[in-house]
């Protein structure tokens, strides 16, 4: 997906809620937004929207020289989400469908995203899974989804968020024989509140399935900006789990079998789909 002029709002929205976040200095605060607002005004329109967030968040690293400003809020929301796996692992075990569910649940933390348009103060992961639990689909591609699930030998499964590895690590588990076919993909550096090797560790998805990180410091998959080996493992996945806006936004031109799991968050995106703000989605890539 590319840039469209509606995303330049809110690329500077999120220069000035990540500049709040990573510094008091209001001094800092103004150069973070004003070197943000020039990269979004110059940045071509046949880029994908996290080629700006790459580059808003490096300008803020660099000005208040903090590698992971986001640190503290994921391992929060790491804790907060492990506090609740055992309810989760529950709701899948009592369900009828349990890989429906299990979809559901991954879809639930995907409102985690400091990103977009969540803040901290909004976020209520128990109403969120069960609202999720009860909506319905926009898209919702599951009978291929469950076919290509169970014919997979090497399922690559891009992650999107600290926290929501958690609700990620639910689905994981319902398919078969993941701690063969399973690889998780985090991101390679820290952005935004994007989950790396340090997340997966604290939430136990190292101790379920392989997991590499992608190389690179993108809020999204820029795959020029990404690893040999993770080129390597998409390149020889037969079937990819993106999570994510992100994800979608830097995957949903390439010609792989990727079903995109996602909450759509802002109008753009709802429009890219043909959905509405708010919808939940299961959608196969049919480049």
């Amino acid at each position: 997906m590319k840039i469209y002029l509606r995303c330049i709002p809110c690329f500077a929205r999120q220069a000035v809620e990540a500049a709040e976040m990573a510094t008091d200095d209001p001094a800092l605060r103004e150069k973070i937004v004003r070197e943000a607002l020039k990269v979004a005004s110059t940045t071509p329109f046949d880029k994908t929207p996290p080629h700006i967030g790459m580059e808003i968040h490096r300008i803020i690293r660099r000005i208040v020289g903090n590698t992971d400003p986001y640190k503290e809020l994921k391992e929060k929301y790491n804790k907060r989400a492990l506090a609740l796996y055992p309810y989760m692992k529950e709701i899948v075990e009592k369900s009828k469908n349990r890989l429906d569910t299990g979809v559901r649940i991954a879809i639930a933390g995907n409102i985690i995203d400091f990103g977009i348009s969540a803040t901290e103060d909004k976020i209520h992961l128990n109403k969120i899974i069960e609202e999720t639990l009860k909506s319905p689909f926009a898209v919702y591609n599951f009978n291929q989804f469950e076919k290509d699930i169970k014919a997979a030998d090497n399922i690559l499964y891009i992650a999107d968020n600290a926290g929501e590895i958690v609700f990620d690590r639910v689905l994981i588990e319902e398919i078969p024989d993941y701690r063969k076919k399973v690889t998780l993909v985090v991101r390679g550096h820290p952005v935004i509140n994007d989950a790396t090797m340090e997340d997966a560790e604290q939430c136990g998805l190292t101790k379920l399935v392989r997991v590499i990180n992608n190389g690179s410091d993108a809020p999204g998959t820029i795959l020029e900006t990404c690893s040999e080996e993770f080129r390597h493992e998409l390149k020889i996945a037969d079937l990819i789990i993106a999570k994510g806006q992100g994800n979608y936004e830097t995957l949903s031109e390439i010609d792989k079998n990727i079903y995109f799991l996602l909450k759509a968050k802002c109008n753009v995106l709802a429009n890219d789909l043909n959905v509405n703000v708010g919808d939940i989605i299961l959608k196969k890539n049919y480049n």
